[in-house]
């Protein structure tokens, strides 16, 4: 038997730590790494339009949003701290529309409160357990029998914010879960791609169809309450999602992308840990097909990570990091950082890397460890928020 979980936690470590595979597990990020002169952006809108050209896809939203349903789950969740809605969007692509559940959850007496809105790694079932019932045929009520695996090799945050301490914050918190929406796998996410789009080596990736969602839900949540300052968060490949959806949203005021890596904050025309090359391997459906173009030569990229951080500008930025997670350069991304200052007005003024600095405009968090949310992460994000959404 303990042959057999070494086994399981052995192929989990692969197959599920995508960002972080054992070859780099050993090394650590410098915390003061050599410093290099900001690449200059001519034209910043040119820049990131031709970034996205090239890696992302178009950013479209959705031809279909309409929320069909609402019920509220709870009015005394966490001992009477915060309210629970579940709510139901029909969303379509173009596609036949499917449902798309959504869970906000915000502190009792507060509906002006901030909200981070999160895309998950597992059912909104996993996120926010309030009832034993879900309006969604077939959906998975737990993480099934990996699920053990999952936090513990990637911490208990990964799954499962603290939600109270959210809400004792005065932070809201809304979830979806949007492989619902688009599957993350390969050969079904490519397949649905190609049905929401034309065919095309410039059609849009899952990353961006994923942000869409964000931006379009934020919209929606805006015009429920323009008072509330909405936060897009997310860890990983949604880290990616997070920063797209805030630079194509007029919605979302500010982002928290936790280790977001290639695709997301890191640079990529100088590459260290993951590659172009690496993403396409595992997830093709997660960028436009014209990626494979640079895959071979990234040097070739018309810009890199740091004019999407400039078209997030003015927008505040928190970039979460790991020490020993190199394979999503937090190197990279320190340096993505400082050239996206150096090509706005906002402030940065880390030295560096555990430079932590809340109050900036953009802002670099890295402690000890690997790839995952872990009980460390969530005070640095609160830190944040409150110096720049209390």
């Amino acid at each position: 038997m303990r042959l057999f979980a070494f086994g399981v936690l052995l192929w989990a470590t692969i197959a599920l730590g995508s960002c972080a595979p054992a070859r780099t597990i050993l090394k650590q990020a410098d915390l003061s790494p050599n410093q290099s002169a900001p690449a200059k952006l001519s034209d910043p809108v040119s820049s990131f339009n031709s970034l996205e050209t090239a890696i992302y896809g178009p950013f479209t939203p959705p031809t279909t949003f309409t929320l069909s349903q609402s019920n509220t789950l709870s009015t005394d969740w966490l001992n009477g701290k915060a309210s629970v809605e579940k709510r139901i969007y029909t969303v379509s692509h173009g596609q036949t529309p499917v449902p798309l559940e959504v869970i906000v959850v915000m502190p009792i007496g507060k509906p002006d409160a901030p909200l981070i809105l999160s895309q998950n790694f597992s059912s909104n079932r996993s996120v926010i357990a309030v009832d034993k019932d879900s309006v969604l045929p077939g959906e998975p009520k737990e993480m099934g029998p990996l699920g053990f695996v999952f936090t513990y090799f990637f911490g208990r945050y990964i799954v499962e914010p603290p939600l109270e301490d959210i809400i004792d914050r005065g932070y809201g918190f809304a979830a979806m879960y949007p492989p619902d929406y688009l599957p993350d796998r390969a050969e079904a996410g490519t397949a649905q791609l190609n049905t929401m789009f034309t065919e095309t080596p410039t059609r849009p990736g899952a990353l961006t169809v994923w942000a869409s969602l964000s931006a379009a839900l934020a919209q929606d949540l805006k015009l429920q309450n323009s008072k509330r300052p909405i936060i897009a968060y997310g860890h990983s490949r949604y880290g990616k999602v997070a920063l797209l959806a805030t630079s194509n949203s007029v919605s979302i005021d500010g982002v928290i992308a936790h280790q977001s890596g290639t695709g997301g904050a890191s640079l990529m025309r100088d590459k260290t840990g993951e590659s172009i090359k690496d993403v396409l391997r595992k997830y093709p459906h997660w960028l436009t097909p014209a990626a494979a173009d640079y895959a071979e030569n990234p040097r070739t990229l018309p810009s890199d990570a740091h004019a999407l951080l400039v078209s997030i500008a003015p927008k505040p930025i928190l970039l979460g990091n790991a020490r020993r997670d190199t394979w999503s350069d937090p190197e990279g991304a320190f340096r993505a950082a400082q050239w996206a200052a150096a090509n706005t007005q906002q402030t940065f003024t880390a030295k560096r890397l555990d430079d932590f600095r809340p109050a900036d405009d953009i802002v670099f968090w890295i402690r000890p460890g690997t790839h995952g949310v872990v009980k460390e992460d969530w005070p640095a994000f609160l830190a944040f928020l409150d110096a720049h959404f209390k």
